[in-house]
Parts: C-alpha cells; structure tokens; sequence
C-alpha cells in the first residue's frame, strides 16, 4: 500500500494553519481508534482470564451483552 499522496498539478497549497488542522484531525482519529482496540483487547483478556461459569450474556432491550459476575 502506498504510506504517500499523490500530488494533483492543479491543487491549492496548503497552509501551516491547515495542514495543522488536518494533521490534528488524523491524530485524533489514530488515537480513538487505538483507544477502541485496547478495550476490545482487554476484555477479552479479561474475558479469558476468568473461568466460563463466571461469564454470561444478559438480553436486555433486544440487545446481548457479556455480563461478568464477581
């Protein structure tokens, strides 16, 4: 996969303010999605580390969610 732009001959150049902000913008992009992997990763970490009788899933709403009891 290709990590640069291609530059188009026709295209306004950027200013600092803008290339700040759109630098800004993928920032906080890369660092919600890492955020999203890293609770994923530690429940299910979580999810392994206790025993399957401990786990189950509880309906409420039309909606299954893993419930982990004490």
């Amino acid at each position: 996969m290709k990590k640069h732009k291609n530059v188009v001959m026709g295209r306004k150049a950027e200013s600092i303010y803008s290339a700040m902000k759109n630098n800004w913008i993928r920032q906080t992009k890369q660092e919600k999605a890492c955020e999203a992997r890293q609770r994923i990763e530690s429940f299910e970490k979580q999810m392994e580390r206790y025993e399957a009788s401990k786990a189950g899933y509880a309906y409420i709403n039309g909606i299954s969610m893993p419930i982990l009891s004490a």
